[in-house]
């Protein structure tokens, strides 16, 4: 069997399983969008396949590590399709990927930020693996560099029991400090209604099924600050739900996010530089 594993969430910053010092958990293929953390900018559509050399190319006529030269990744695939990524495309993934540590090292902080934030209040369930409850957070804590999540996460208001009209209301005003955008993985932050757009065409029990609800909201974390959407979550909710269930609003815990954001961004900078090499040992190799 081939086992071809999709991190694209995690990118390479977060997530090395070819570098696993077991061969065996290492899969054949790693596959990553460049449209999205990598190149970071969403103006680059493309992806790329990573593998082991004799699976991706081979010199034509010959056999390399077992594999016959028409079945590797460039003869199969590249040369006969025509999947090559042009100049520009490339340029522009390049040039983003340069940037790409400091941005995702913003964006898990956020997250772990923003979703305790968003936990604080009562009637709001968070599904992320930042949060220590979900059933994917010591996976997570094992595999992802620093024990950092995936700044990818979704959020529902299902017990606060919001007429349509009203959830409705809420989330068409988190624009524009909250993008609606069906991508995932760009400077800013971007929300998605999974019952309103993407899923919609679902039956209610094939949603349910799924893990989707009627208010649940899909987060791509940007690179704003945090503390300025935790804000536009309070003023919305205070303008459109409030006048349903008054007192709403407060049930956010905005006070203590000043705290947490210092706390995460201090520890988690101070582990990355702590876990990299020394200069003297990037001078001895």
């Amino acid at each position: 069997h081939k086992v071809i594993l999709d991190s694209t969430l995690a990118t390479p910053f977060l997530n090395r399983p070819l570098q696993r010092k077991n061969p065996a958990e290492r899969p054949d293929y790693v596959i990553h969008s460049y449209t999205k953390d990598l190149a970071g900018t969403g103006a680059a559509t493309a992806g790329v396949v990573i593998g082991k050399i004799e699976t991706m190319f081979g010199p034509k006529g010959h056999t390399t590590g077992g594999v016959f030269w028409q079945d590797t990744m460039f003869w199969d695939v590249y040369y006969i399709k025509g999947a090559f990524l042009d100049a520009d495309k490339a340029y522009e993934v390049l040039t983003g990927m340069k940037t790409l540590e400091q941005r995702m090292l913003h964006k898990c902080v956020s997250t772990r930020v923003f979703t305790r934030f968003l936990e604080s209040h009562s009637s709001v369930n968070v599904s992320s693996n930042a949060i220590e409850t979900h059933p994917n957070h010591d996976i997570m804590s094992e595999l992802h560099y620093l024990g950092l999540p995936a700044p990818l996460f979704s959020f529902d208001l299902e017990k606060a029991k919001l007429p349509t009209s009203v959830f409705k209301q809420f989330f068409d005003s988190l624009e524009p400090t909250f993008s609606h955008q069906v991508s995932i993985g760009q400077p800013n932050t971007l929300v998605l209604c999974p019952a309103l757009t993407s899923h919609s065409e679902l039956s209610r029990d094939a949603m349910i099924d799924a893990g989707i609800f009627s208010t649940t909201i899909r987060v791509s974390m940007g690179l704003e600050d945090v503390r300025e959407l935790a804000a536009h979550i309070v003023t919305s909710a205070k303008i459109h739900i409030d006048p349903v269930l008054p007192g709403f609003s407060d049930g956010f815990n905005l006070d203590s996010i000043d705290e947490w954001l210092k706390h995460e961004t201090q520890s988690t900078h101070l582990k990355h530089i702590e876990s990299s090499p020394t200069a003297r040992q990037r001078i001895e190799g």
